[in-house]
């Protein structure tokens, strides 16, 4: 029997800026359209037992929507009689790619608007159609009304406009409620994540991060903060309570976030469970799934399984749905073998469905009816997993880290990253001297506490474009100087500074002719390739032990070259995709040739005449291997336009 773990994750950022009436944003429309309230839909359809995690700042800004605290800007901006071309582009960057690319209406709005062409009857399709794409196809077929938009086309009238808000006001103000109903009959588990989503063990002491297996220059600043933990789980707890009527008993920390200080601080609340990653353990090589551990005793820690949470999150977006979840419920059954285990997979609920094929449309209703349906699988929650009797182990100190590993390099160590820390850790700790101070302090602690998301970190850390990390930091601004301005201090010039400029370059320097041979000849025969790291390429939970390190690419006058940096030689095939669909597919086991040599690294050599790329060029790599695929880069293709470099020469 495997006892069937499953948590999907929920998060967004708290977008709102300090004191704002109104959220210039699209992405909580969007993601309550085509995430929360239809997978909330799906699971009162089929009864699948499983735990829903919804963080708090994702829940307050749902709740400020719904009861009219806050106008959200995406909806008044498709009932705005105004062309808002400002706000059309901040929403549409704001939509992720794939959704945009989806309809043949949408692309054709969006390039006569980027033409400067569009027309007024057009300008209001646009709006619409940005709020369309934004339904999943499981609500659109539960929902008629969008379904006879969708049938219409064009030629929107202001009544429409007005009813699609209507229709999304209602959603709005159903989907906590529908989340609820579902946690109140027992069918699902709700858990959460402490209050802005910190990193837990960086607020306790930013020093740990010199403690675990990073490389990068720790911050030497003094932020030990331990009480601004608790209050983000008081938040939590007591914010996800009241929001769904019963007792939360687990908590998912921000990005499985972990260390013997946190445990030690969770153990001090009344919670049952929490959730980490495997690779805490994996140095141990302790067994996850035939022992149930605690902290001390006090709480459960479940362990994801990586290989599975990453089946759903990345593996089965190129599969046919109903096979991937064929797939997906036949590897479940056969991972207990003959015994009783606990499958524990956690994941981020939102990004994968986007790159499914229909949507996570088929492939979630048919893995829950499967797993429902099959004798030797049985669906549970988190709260029924930690009373199951299986034998028990108790944890007294275990590594500091997340789900990235045991470091916490995607939030700490990164110079960009570094001083927003030493902006904070002064932010704090001229707010520690109004500790006395009850009304101001608890007023300017919020806004620590807020500050203390670990989105802005992220952002200052990973390869990003600049316009996501410009918001981010945009916020990040706002909310330090609010509390300077509420102190009645002068804002330090450090935090309005501008944003720095560290993207790395995703084009190529200057022309390549690398030796295909499966080696690095010398330095310099890629140096004037593009190279990235791609693990940075994942912003949300990434795939475990990636089997490759680096990809590089580049060109001269007759070739585009791609190498890939492999730790082991273990794909059956590499398959290079151009956009357009024009595909290269090479053998992971073929001698060398022209072409391709694999040794010490992958290297590929494909003529441009084979391509028919002339100017503009966007590929991906997709690596088969062990039954599985990864596609680089996850998302979308990279993007660059070729250049005569001869022409740049100078002496």
């Amino acid at each position: 029997m495997t006892y069937l773990n499953l948590c999907w994750h929920f998060h967004q950022p708290y977008y709102l800026q300090p004191e704002a009436g109104i959220l210039e944003s699209s992405i909580i429309t969007f993601r309550v359209l085509y995430n929360y309230y239809p997978m909330a839909l799906l699971l009162k359809k089929t009864g699948a037992r499983l735990t829903c995690n919804l963080t708090p700042s994702l829940i307050l800004q749902i709740q400020k929507i719904s009861n009219g605290e806050i106008v959200d800007g995406f909806q008044e901006m498709l009932v705005s009689e105004t062309d808002d071309n400002d706000r059309i582009r901040v929403f549409l960057d704001e939509l992720p790619p794939r959704i945009k690319e989806r309809n043949d209406i949408l692309r054709f709005l969006i390039k006569r608007f980027q033409s400067g062409e569009i027309s007024k009857s057009e300008i209001f399709d646009l709006k619409m159609w940005m709020h369309l794409s934004c339904v999943h196809p499981f609500l659109l077929s539960e929902e008629r009304f969008f379904s006879e938009l969708y049938e219409k086309g064009i030629g929107f009238s202001k009544k429409d406009r007005d009813m699609v808000v209507a229709c999304e006001k209602k959603i709005f103000s159903g989907v906590l409620a529908l989340f609820r109903e579902l946690f109140e009959s027992g069918s699902i588990e709700i858990s959460t994540t402490p209050g802005y989503h910190p990193i837990m063990p960086l607020v306790c002491d930013a020093a740990v991060a010199s403690t675990t297996k990073t490389s990068l220059k720790i911050p030497d600043i003094d932020f030990r903060y331990p009480d601004d933990v608790r209050q983000h789980i008081n938040m939590g707890l007591n914010l996800a309570s009241s929001i769904f009527g019963r007792n939360i008993d687990g908590i998912w920390p921000a990005e499985g976030s972990i260390s013997n200080q946190v445990l030690d601080i969770l153990g001090e609340f009344n919670i049952g469970w929490v959730g980490a990653d495997q690779q805490i353990l994996s140095e141990s090589m302790e067994e996850i799934s035939s022992v149930i551990y605690t902290w001390k005793d006090l709480f459960v820690i479940f362990f994801r399984n990586h290989e599975f949470s990453d089946r759903i999150g990345f593996i089965y977006q190129s599969w046919d749905e109903a096979n991937a979840a064929a797939d997906i419920v036949k590897r479940i059954e056969e991972f207990s073998g003959n015994q009783e285990k606990i499958l524990t997979i956690i994941l981020d609920g939102e990004n994968p469905w986007e790159w499914y094929r229909n949507e996570g449309k088929i492939f979630l209703n048919e893995f829950y009816l499967r797993a429902l349906s099959n004798s030797n699988i049985k669906m549970i929650t988190f709260s029924e997993a930690k009373n199951l009797n299986f034998n028990r182990k108790a944890l007294s100190s275990i590594p500091a880290g997340s789900w990235m590993g045991l470091h916490f390099d995607n939030w700490i160590g990164k110079p960009d990253a570094n001083r927003l820390w030493q902006i904070l850790a002064d932010a704090r700790k001229t707010v520690q001297q109004y500790a006395g101070n009850s009304p101001l302090y608890e007023s300017l602690m919020k806004l620590i506490l807020m500050a203390e998301c670990s989105d802005f970190f992220w952002w200052m850390s990973v390869p990003a474009d600049k316009k996501t990390r410009a918001k981010f930091y945009s916020l990040f601004q706002l909310i330090l100087s609010d509390i300077y301005k509420k102190a009645g201090l002068a804002v330090p010039e450090n935090i309005m500074e501008e944003m720095p400029v560290s993207e790395i370059p995703r084009e190529p320097v200057a022309f390549i002719s690398p030796v295909i041979d499966g080696k690095i000849t010398n330095f310099f025969e890629w140096s004037g390739a593009c190279e990235i790291e791609i693990k940075h390429l994942w912003t949300a939970f990434q795939p475990f032990q990636l089997p490759v390190g680096k990809i590089a690419y580049g060109y001269d006058k007759e070739n585009f070259y791609v190498r890939i940096d492999i730790r082991e030689k273990i794909f059956s095939s590499i398959i290079i995709e151009f956009k357009g669909k024009k595909t290269f597919s090479f053998s992971g086991t073929q001698a060398a040739s022209e072409d391709i040599a694999i040794d010490e690294c992958i290297e590929i050599k494909i003529p441009w005449e084979k391509t028919g790329k002339t100017d503009g060029v966007g590929f991906l790599i997709r690596l088969l291997f062990n039954g599985s695929e990864i596609v680089i880069p996850p998302a979308g293709f990279f993007v660059f336009g070729r250049k005569n470099f001869d022409e740049d020469w100078q002496v």
